[in-house]
């Protein structure tokens, strides 16, 4: 009673034979049918051809051992419930008299959930130092091309710092997704708070498109950026100029953003290529997405290219 309350597999291997003894948790864990015979022949067939190797080496070291040994192993398993892979535990030890090998026995036990949590921890890991990687690259240009475009230390200490608080408020953002896509308009809502959102027209269905949290901090800078050059150079700097703001999908998967500034002052093609200008180059392409900018001179547009995600 304590083996099954447990999710013991047993088994039992005469090595003079080749005969198996499974019990029928055993049995279950590895898929085979609870009634019929099983020889050591049919034992390798069972464990995941990628596991196979490291399953035969743990036996062999037990077995070399003069007195008979101990070993312990973790292998998928060839059967798949679900399509999903099985992982398991398999203790064993090996029994000798003076001719050799004479018995193995030991146990099995499903340990699949532990080790699915620790690869979604990798994983999580993996994810961690990426994005900590990218946010420091990102830093760095953005410190560099601020150095590049003020003449005073006050000047750089204000842009700079304007910039680095749309990443964290962006960051922020992605925190509380917890991983999950953000929905559009709630990025909307807090890139363009500091700009007086009653200037920026938005259509409702913005708020049913969703964004993966990869592209949240390289669209909350964009947006950013874009609303400053707006304040400074175009249509938010006339009393009366606005941004329209639209979506629309191309294709499934991906989606349109359209920019278009009006009622401001002529503009004019940028003389060089300032931050805003790289950004609108470089911002989205690593996550699968780009930016399309027109100097127009009734007022600036922009086309943000990127891909949507699902709720």
């Amino acid at each position: 009673m304590a083996v099954e309350a447990a999710g013991l597999g047993l088994w039992e291997w005469n090595v003079r034979t080749g005969a198996l003894t499974w019990n029928p948790r055993n049995r279950d864990l590895f898929g085979v049918d609870p009634h019929r015979s099983l020889h050591i022949r049919e034992y390798i067939g069972l464990v995941h051809p990628d596991d196979r190797e490291k399953v035969r080496a743990a036996y062999r070291a037990a077995r070399d051992q003069p007195t008979g040994g101990d070993y312990l192993v973790e292998h998928r398993t060839a059967y798949e419930p679900e399509g999903k892979a099985r992982w398991v535990q398999a203790r064993g030890r090996v029994i000798r008299d003076a001719e050799g090998p004479v018995l193995v026995v030991g146990s099995t036990l499903d340990v699949t959930d532990r080790r699915t949590a620790e690869e979604r921890r990798s994983l999580i890991l993996r994810e961690l130092a990426h994005r900590a990687k990218n946010g420091i690259l990102i830093m760095m240009t953005i410190v560099a091309q601020t150095a590049r475009g003020v003449s005073t230390v006050k000047d750089f200490e204000e842009v700079l710092l304007a910039r680095l608080k749309s990443m964290a408020d962006s960051q922020d953002l992605v925190t509380q997704a917890v991983g999950k896509p953000l929905r559009l308009g709630d990025l909307l809502e807090r890139a363009l708070t500091p700009f007086d959102p009653e200037r920026f027209e938005r259509p409702p269905e913005l708020e049913e498109v969703n964004i993966p949290t990869e592209l949240v901090v390289a669209m909350a800078l964009l947006l950013h950026e874009l609303s400053t050059n707006a304040v400074k150079y175009g249509a938010l700097s006339a009393p009366t100029g606005r941004v329209e703001l639209g979506i629309a999908q191309q294709g499934e998967g991906r989606a349109v953003l359209s920019w278009r500034e009006v009622d401001g002052p002529p503009v004019k093609p940028a003389t060089r290529k300032g931050f805003g200008t790289r950004l609108l180059d470089v911002s989205l392409r690593n996550n699968g997405g780009h930016v399309e900018g027109v100097f127009d001179p009734s007022g600036f547009q922009a086309k943000i290219h990127f891909p949507t995600a699902t709720p």
